[in-house]
């Protein structure tokens, strides 16, 4: 018999043909240790849950901070929300559309529906007849800069958003497609049309002061306006071209897996304009999410892998999100619940809803030992966890793992197989399951809803190969 080390840590990866590729990892996020002298380079951590932080009556529709400040729209009411998560109603915003916010100065720049607004202790709408019915606002060195009508955008006055020039406007017109909205990162202005992105810089000359970066220009659009979201590294995305994209300067990349573009692509255009992104950190490491309307997928950007958040056939709750109070907050998507959360480590599921861990493995075959072609009977299989961190009262002492195998790609499953994970306390825990069977090849499905944290640090199933 051979003792086979096998990395489970991989993404979601589902080719077409299950046989090639059937992999899941969702609630998981897949880590590589950086130092080889580890006992394990290649860790399966959790994802944080759901931790009410706050609520007010109606349908989510933005979060935003700004100077130390939360906004959040809910129904049709603006509200300020203190470190408590008391809501607090600080004026109307009409409509029933996702609003996008900018800051200038000590206030905030709400658009939604073609129609821009602003906080400034009050709302009021913006009213300048030259202002163009924008889907969106930026700010850039104290400029508000909106999209206009097809390839244009405007700039206000500088420190003024509610005034703009007639001369203030400028065409982003390297190809004659649709400017759908402006974005700002790391001081230079994304115009993301259709099909084309151009990159501008804010020249301080002429009217407006803002002058294209030769070179600039990416052959990809932006399809959903609400996926655009940074952190401090890369400006993400969702293109045109049914990929996720990340931009650092004017360098464009292509991030997703095709199996997952060619998921994404079976959508409907109405489901992938809806998309909503976000960017946000935990256990000081940075994530890009990305949510359709019945799943969602998230990258972790340290390791640049792939996996899903939310439960099978439901997508994560979370929709948008800001940082505020040191906490990563995020509203829920779902209509007429205006909860927040907050995304959080030692919460173990959704808001006191389950939330089930899962991992579908790449296969076992006979080229692993030696012998390409054989069968492999796998007479024990083995998990390495840290687990006995933090079960919720009432759950009991015992918490289960499912293990399921399958030998024909994750066409057909076994049946479950449940073993403890560990009590309480139990900090390095090891759990086995065996004799299996004998396979050609062999993948494996571990899963639990128990509302329980544990990383799979290692895996290894001891194999013996057939004639």
């Amino acid at each position: 018999m051979a003792l086979v080390q096998l990395n489970i840590t991989g993404e979601t990866y589902q080719n077409r043909s299950t046989p090639l590729a059937a992999q899941v990892t969702r609630n998981f996020y897949p880590e590589v240790q950086d130092n080889e002298a580890v006992k394990s380079r290649f860790v399966l951590q959790p994802f944080p849950g759901l931790k009410l932080f706050g609520t007010a009556s109606g349908t989510n529709r933005g979060l935003f901070e700004h100077a130390g400040t939360l906004y959040k729209v809910t129904g049709t009411t603006l509200y300020t929300v203190d470190s408590s998560g008391k809501h607090t109603s600080a004026g109307s915003i009409p409509g029933t559309g996702k609003c996008i916010f900018a800051p200038i100065v000590s206030d905030v720049v709400i658009i939604t529906g073609g129609r821009a607004f602003l906080y400034d202790g009050s709302v009021s709408e913006i009213t300048d007849g030259d202002l163009e019915s924008p889907n969106g606002a930026a700010h850039l060195n104290n400029f508000i800069l909106y999209d206009g009508d097809n390839s244009r955008f405007a700039v206000s006055d500088a420190g003024d958003a509610t005034s703009i020039d007639a001369l203030n406007y400028a065409a982003a017109e390297s190809n004659a497609d649709v400017l759908v909205r402006v974005y700002t990162f790391d001081q230079l202005a994304y115009m993301m049309g259709e099909q084309t992105i151009e990159t501008w810089y804010n020249s301080g000359i002429g009217k407006p002061p803002f002058d294209r970066v030769q070179g600039g220009i990416m052959q990809v659009g932006l399809a959903a306006l609400r996926s655009a979201a940074n952190n401090q590294n890369f400006l993400y995305f969702f293109g045109s071209d049914n990929h996720v994209h990340r931009i650092q300067g004017t360098s464009e990349e292509r991030i997703t897996p095709f199996p997952i573009a060619r998921e994404i692509g079976t959508y409907g255009d109405a489901v992938v304009s809806a998309a909503t992104g976000f960017c946000f950190s935990a256990a000081g490491q940075e994530f890009y999410q990305i949510n359709f309307a019945e799943r969602s997928f998230c990258f972790h950007e340290r390791s640049g892998r792939w996996f899903e958040v939310g439960e099978e056939g439901d997508r994560h709750w979370a929709d948008m999100s800001a940082y505020a109070f040191r906490k990563t907050l995020v509203t829920d998507y779902r209509t007429d619940n205006g909860n927040i959360y907050e995304l959080d480590l030692d919460t173990y599921d959704r808001n006191g809803s389950a939330l089930t861990r899962e991992r579908i493995t790449g296969p076992l075959w006979g080229g692993m030992v030696g012998a390409p072609g054989k069968e492999v009977e796998v007479n024990r299989f083995e998990l390495i966890m840290e687990t006995g961190t933090g079960i919720l009262t009432g759950q009991g002492s015992d918490p289960k793992l499912m293990l399921q195998t399958s030998p024909d790609g994750g066409k057909t499953w076994s049946t479950e197989m449940w073993g403890d994970i560990g009590p309480l306390g139990e900090f390095l825990y090891k759990v086995e399951w065996g004799p299996l069977g004998a396979y050609d090849s062999c993948l494996f499905r571990i899963k639990t809803s128990d509302p329980v944290l544990f990383s799979i640090h290692s895996a290894a199933a001891d194999v013996e190969v057939g004639i």
